[in-house]
């Protein structure tokens, strides 16, 4: 069994979750944002094996400057999502560049700059649990 203080671990991990993301003619920010969640996942996955997951439970929750939200999850399997923030639930789910950009041309308006402005990261690692939480104010 995974040592409880290996929670720290995946703070420093994270980091790379909150770099900015340009917004481009080209479309590449839209590859970025849907890649996003699986650096999240990578991050909190690093260095657990399959024998692990039965003693863990890890989420983590990017939200952005714009109505979407990258999240991943490990334990007992391993997950990885792009969707719409909705305030009690999931929203709709993208899966590739044609949705994600249908979804963004009906927004207001969207930044030159995507920010990750808060970081939830969640975990249950045997019997500790922790929840930490960034929030760029």
């Amino acid at each position: 069994m995974p040592s409880p203080l290996r929670q720290l671990d995946n703070f420093k991990q994270l980091k790379t979750a909150l770099k900015p993301i340009k917004a481009d003619e080209n479309g590449k920010f839209l590859e970025a944002l849907l890649e996003h969640c699986m650096i999240i996942n990578r991050a909190i996955g690093k260095d657990f094996s399959l024998a692990d997951h039965s003693h863990i439970d890890i989420s983590c929750d990017v939200y952005f400057n714009i109505p979407l939200v990258s999240s991943a999850q490990v334990g007992n399997g391993s997950n990885a999502w792009l969707h719409e923030y909705q305030k009690n639930e999931h929203g709709v789910m993208f899966e590739n560049k044609k949705e994600l950009g249908e979804y963004l041309q009906k927004l207001e308006r969207i930044p030159s700059t995507i920010i990750p402005i808060k970081l939830e990261l969640t975990q249950r690692i045997g019997d500790a649990k922790s929840k930490f939480v960034y929030e760029i104010v």
